[in-house]
């Protein structure tokens, strides 16, 4: 499942890089391994093996009536062996970067917003307005300006103040934690929702395991409340998530069994997530 509609928003998981990223131990260092144990049974989708993850590094598009939303922009074409396709897939979704009207950045890490400049500086989405929280940029700048100062040059950079729309559908909300200014995106319609979570939950196996901090996340404390909020929240009102580093589509609902929260995946994300052959497992980008 590629897509998903709420209310009269169409809702589209993109896909930049995906395969068998990070060992278990290197990105929850805090977790120990046979913990892990009830997690491969229940997501065997979600693991290259038992000692490392399949991950994704995933992006959204959104398309309402009158407004085109890019959320995230991918790790993009960085010298790692591997080039991201994400542009590669919205051009299989029907969509050309000049007619994305906004770029939502949850947070500056790298794997957030490498696709935002073209190799000449300028904003690879050229009519689209840049958009992040304001504490987000303040705290990132140090590290990231000298590679997004060109959006503050262009006059297309928008900073958030907490809690704002980004258009008529979607509502920007903190998230902090994982980054000072994380933010993810309620999107609301008809009366239906659907939260893009960013990184807040980037692995089934925390809307379980919500104490469970990736070493990526700088405020462990305030990382691991904001996830069980976000979790209390949208198992009682039944809200649709979508995460961009859960392969597949990353689009799941919490539910509750034997008094325990679980991840589940919507109809045909497993399918999706399983590796087809050793070349798409690294560098494939799924569409069907």
């Amino acid at each position: 499942m590629k897509s998903i509609i709420v209310g009269e928003v169409e809702i589209t998981a993109l896909t930049d890089l995906e395969g068998p990223f990070f060992g278990l131990e290197r990105i929850f260092p805090g977790v120990p391994a046979d913990q892990w144990a009830p997690y491969l049974r229940r997501y065997p989708w979600a693991f290259a093996d038992d000692r490392m993850l399949h991950g994704r590094i995933g992006s959204y598009l959104l398309r309402s009536p009158d407004r085109t939303v890019l959320v995230d922009a991918g790790i993009g074409p960085l010298d790692l062996g591997v080039h991201g396709r994400l542009l590669e897939d919205l051009e299989k979704n029907g969509v050309r970067t000049e007619e994305i009207d906004v770029v939502f950045l949850t947070h500056l890490h790298a794997d957030h917003l490498g696709w935002s400049l073209t190799a000449e500086g300028e904003p690879t989405f050229s009519r689209a307005r840049y958009v992040v929280q304001a504490a987000e940029w303040e705290a990132s700048y140090p590290y990231v300006g000298r590679m997004l100062s060109p959006l503050e040059s262009f006059g297309v950079l928008d900073l958030l103040d907490g809690e704002e729309p980004i258009m008529e559908e979607a509502m920007a909300i903190p998230t902090p934690g994982h980054s000072p200014g994380h933010a993810s995106l309620l999107v609301s319609s008809d009366g239906e929702q659907a939260v893009i979570t960013g990184d807040v939950i980037v692995h089934p196996a925390q809307a379980t395991e919500p104490t469970w901090n990736t070493r990526f996340d700088a405020d462990k404390e305030q990382a691991a409340f904001t996830r069980e909020m976000l979790l209390e929240w949208v198992e009682a009102d039944g809200i649709t998530l979508a995460a961009g580093h859960i392969p597949g589509s990353g689009f799941g609902r919490v539910v509750r069994e034997e008094g325990r929260r679980h991840w589940r995946a919507l109809e045909g994300q497993e399918r999706d997530a399983l590796p087809q052959t050793e070349e798409e497992e690294i560098y494939g980008s799924r569409t069907e």
